[in-house]
């Protein structure tokens, strides 16, 4: 919104203004060795700016209003400012001047034709900090449960329901004791992802049977283990809720299919690398250049950023004063 106010610029201009506020806000925000944030190791040097990281959520919560890019937000922004050029970008799509620059019925509240944000004074970057206080942790936990995308996911359950356990939970499968609460559909989607987690796990153990070529005692017993519990999921069910790519539901039929021979197993892995990463940064193919060495390759179970998750939730708990 600063540079929206800001002189006239091309859109290289504003994004490349936007990227160097971001990096300049690094070291305010990494004061006293603050957690999580992005860029406190690389500073200066940071290549993949915050704006470009959570743009999708700025859009699916609300925050920015339109259903743009990042470029193409700047490119019809700057190109506003010369009518008949903004006119040709914009076509048949009408933004009213009055909308642009209005502020909010809602005096706690301040927006533009893009935006629809919290007020803020000029010295907003004076003490800030990452921490959520209680105007901002309120907004973003009405926007969750409010906002089409999101208003019907786990997470607005969560927050709906003040469930504080949920940032205790120490594994995915923990999630199940929020079963009893979940709506069917969401249930399904929890079972569905739960069982895909444990039935992929095998094929990351195996990879780093294959990599530590047998070495690997924790792999060698876990894979034991996969082998004697079976963990299976519905890839029909994962075929029609996300429609995967084709080389994707291939692999994982082939892994479902092989998994009582070794050999094609292995081999049905070592192809999926090479079709993934090229033949020449494949580990499973060029020895010469990675060695096992003691080390695990991605051996933890996916979790869907449950961290991630559970972070936010207790930052927006936190900030609106319910002890998590």
């Amino acid at each position: 919104m600063e540079l929206e106010r800001a002189g006239k610029l091309s859109p290289q201009q504003f994004i490349a203004s936007l990227e160097q506020r971001e990096l300049d806000l690094i070291d305010e925000l990494a004061k006293e060795n603050a957690e999580g944030i992005i860029g406190s190791r690389s500073r200066q040097t940071l290549r993949r700016k915050p704006s470009s990281i959570y743009w999708n959520a700025l859009r699916t919560y609300g925050f920015f209003t339109e259903p743009l890019t990042l470029s193409e937000y700047a490119t019809l922004f700057c190109a506003r400012r010369n009518a008949a050029d903004y006119q040709k970008i914009i076509g048949k799509r009408k933004l009213h001047d009055e909308d642009y620059a209005a502020n909010d019925s809602d005096t706690s509240m301040t927006g533009t034709a893009f935006w629809r944000v919290l007020t803020f004074d000029e010295n907003w970057r004076d003490g800030m900090k990452i921490n959520l206080n209680a105007d901002e942790s309120t907004y973003l936990r009405e926007k969750i449960l409010s906002m089409p995308g999101t208003r019907d996911s786990l997470l607005a359950l969560i927050l709906r329901e003040h469930r504080l356990d949920f940032t205790k939970f120490e594994s995915f499968d923990d999630i199940s004791e929020l079963q009893n609460i979940m709506p069917p559909e969401m249930c399904r989607d929890y079972c569905l992802a739960r069982d895909f987690s444990r039935f992929i796990f095998g094929a990351q153990v195996r990879y780093n049977v294959i990599f530590s070529e047998g070495q690997n005692n924790d792999a060698n017993n876990l894979w034991a283990k996969y082998i004697e519990q079976r963990p299976t999921a519905n890839l029909s069910e994962v075929l029609a809720r996300l429609k995967p790519r084709a080389n994707v539901m291939r692999f994982l039929k082939q892994f479902e299919s092989a998994i009582d021979n070794t050999k094609e197993l292995d081999s049905i892995i070592i192809h999926r690398e090479k079709e993934l990463k090229g033949v020449s940064r494949a580990k499973l193919t060029n020895k010469e250049c990675y060695q096992y060495d003691n080390n695990n390759v991605n051996m933890d179970r996916l979790t869907y950023r449950l961290g991630n998750v559970q972070r936010i939730v207790r930052d927006i708990f936190e900030g609106v004063n319910i002890n998590a």
